[in-house]
C-alpha cells in the first residue's frame, strides 16, 4: 500500500493536466477578486453577497457548490482514468498487487489531486484581496485552524458529491467519458436538486444532511467548528459508503 501511495503522489507532482487545472483556477480566483474591486462602496454589494476582505473571501470561495463539485469530478477522472487508458493500472494487477490496495490508493490520491486544484482558487482569492482590501479578521491559531478545518471538510465533500461518478471511473474507464458524465451529474442534476431545496424548505433541511447540500449548510452556520466538524463526518460516511461499492465492483471487473 505504501509503495502504491508513493507511486500516485508521484504522478500528481507530474500530471500536466492537473497543473493546467490548477492554474486556470489561480487565474480565476484573480478574475474573480478584481471583479469585487468594482463593487466597493456599491449599494448593490450586499444584495449580491460580494465579499471584500481576504478572510471573507476565503470562505466565499467554499460555498460555490457547482465549482468545487466539478473540480472534485475533474481529479477523479485524472487518478483513475488515466491509469485505465494507459493500462498502468492493468500492468498493476499482473505484477501482484491486490485491488482492494490499488483502490484505496487511487480514492486517497483523488483527494489529494482535489487539494491540488481547489488551494489555488482559494488561497489566489485570499491572498489578492487581503492585500488590496486587508483580510478583515485577526489572524490567530484558532482562525487559522478554522480555515484548514473548513477547507479540507469541502474537498471531502466535493468527493462524496461526486461518489456515482468515482464509481463511473471505475467502469467505463475513459477521461472524457467520466468528465462528461461527471458534469451532467453535478451541473444537472446536483444544481437541480440545490435549487429545489432552496425553494422548497422541508427538502432543503434533508439536502443540508447529504454532501450535496453540506457546503450551504456550513456558510449558513458562519462555519462554526460543530457544523464544520458534521460536515467532515457526513462526508466521511458518503464517501466509505461508495468506496466500498466501488471496490467491490472493481474487484469483479474483468479488465482487457
Amino acid at each position: 500500500m505504501n509503495r502504491l501511495l508513493k507511486s500516485e503522489m508521484t504522478k500528481l507532482t507530474r500530471a500536466r493536466s492537473l497543473h493546467l487545472i490548477a492554474l486556470l483556477m489561480l487565474a480565476l480566483s484573480v478574475v474573480t477578486s478584481l471583479s469585487c474591486l468594482s463593487y466597493v462602496n456599491s449599494p448593490k454589494a450586499e444584495e449580491l453577497e460580494i465579499v471584500f476582505h481576504g478572510y471573507d473571501a476565503f470562505f466565499s470561495s467554499l460555498k460555490d457548490t457547482p465549482t468545487i463539485s466539478v473540480l472534485a469530478a475533474l481529479a477523479i477522472s485524472i487518478v483513475v482514468c488515466g491509469d485505465f487508458e494507459n493500462r498502468t493500472t492493468q500492468l498493476k494487477i499482473v505484477v501482484g498487487y491486490h485491488r482492494a490496495p490499488i483502490f484505496f490508493s487511487k480514492l486517497i490520491a483523488a483527494a489529494a489531486a482535489n487539494v491540488i486544484l481547489l488551494l489555488p482558487y482559494v488561497l489566489g482569492r485570499t491572498v489578492l484581496q487581503s492585500v488590496l482590501l486587508g483580510f478583515g479578521h485577526p489572524f490567530t491559531l484558532e482562525t487559522a485552524a478554522n480555515m484548514a478545518g473548513a477547507f479540507f471538510a469541502a474537498v471531502l465533500t466535493g468527493i462524496a458529491i461526486n461518489g456515482i461518478t468515482f464509481i463511473l471511473a471505475f467502469l467505463l474507464r475513459k477521461t472524457v467519458l467520466v468528465v462528461a458524465a461527471g458534469f451532467c451529474l453535478v451541473l444537472l442534476g446536483g444544481n437541480a436538486l440545490v435549487s429545489f431545496g432552496v425553494s422548497t424548505p422541508w427538502f432543503g433541511r434533508l439536502l443540508a444532511n447529504t454532501p450535496l447540500g453540506l457546503l450551504r449548510a456550513m456558510d449558513a452556520a458562519a462555519y462554526a467548528p460543530a457544523m464544520v466538524g458534521k460536515a467532515f463526518g457526513i462526508s466521511m460516511v458518503w464517501i466509505a459508503a461508495f468506496a466500498l461499492l466501488t471496490c467491490r465492483i472493481f474487484q469483479k471487473a474483468e479488465l482487457k
